[in-house]
């Protein structure tokens, strides 16, 4: 994982709100219940795009 992220809940947009609570609680029975505050490594936009930038994966169409 990025940055020493243990893991990632991915929503996508179209999910029903059922659909986002049922892969929440997957989650977070996954990974025994453990805030993902907790984690801290978890980046905003700004450091997402800097990272993505270094790794020349961002601006560069």
């Amino acid at each position: 994982m990025w940055n020493g992220m243990k893991s990632v809940a991915h929503f996508h947009p179209m999910d029903t709100p059922q659909q986002r609570a049922q892969k929440f609680e997957d989650w977070m029975l996954d990974n025994g219940r453990i805030s993902s505050v907790a984690d801290k490594a978890v980046p905003g936009a700004k450091e997402t795009r800097q990272y993505m930038k270094r790794k020349g994966l961002y601006g560069s169409s």
